[in-house]
């Protein structure tokens, strides 16, 4: 199929851990969590759907969530492509852009501190970066920053 809405990242094989489920969803409000709107997660309420390759690969979109809407049944072939198509004809807003920037920019850092590719890391690098820091997109890949926003990997034991 054809990749769009998203980018690719590369960091080396080892780095992403074999996992039951390479596909995962970012972003997504916490259920129990109380008054949480997204924003501090860093996610700015933007949903980002992470497919982790074992080959080293990574995949960064914004969410299909017109696929969420469609309830727990299994939906027609055809619905599906042409939610698939809906999604790769329309453009994506700044915000998320920005947000898939900032995912993508997180990656960037594990793998320059050589840190395991996992959820819990990325979404801790994406609020250390957005919440606790508040660095822009732009300055994440500074190396004085990528130690601070990395940082949470080594203190939590993440590794």
């Amino acid at each position: 199929g054809k990749l769009e809405n998203g980018c690719v990242v590369f960091v080396p094989g080892w780095l992403v851990g074999r996992r039951k489920k390479n596909f995962m969803v970012l972003g997504k409000k916490r259920s129990g969590a109380s008054g949480s709107s997204g924003v501090e997660d860093g996610f700015e309420g933007v949903k980002v759907e992470v497919l982790l390759g074992c080959n080293g690969g990574i995949w960064i979109q914004r969410a299909l969530t017109a696929l969420e809407n469609l309830g727990t049944e299994t939906p027609n072939p055809e619905v599906v492509q042409s939610i698939r198509n809906d999604h790769a004809r329309t453009g994506m807003l700044l915000v998320e852009r920005r947000v898939v920037s900032r995912v993508r920019n997180a990656v960037e850092a594990l793998k320059l501190v050589r840190c395991r590719i996992t959820p819990e890391n990325i979404e801790g690098v994406v609020k250390a970066s957005a919440v606790t820091i508040g660095v822009e997109v732009k300055d994440m890949l500074k190396p004085d920053v990528v130690v601070r926003i990395t940082q949470c990997t080594r203190t939590n034991n993440h590794r």
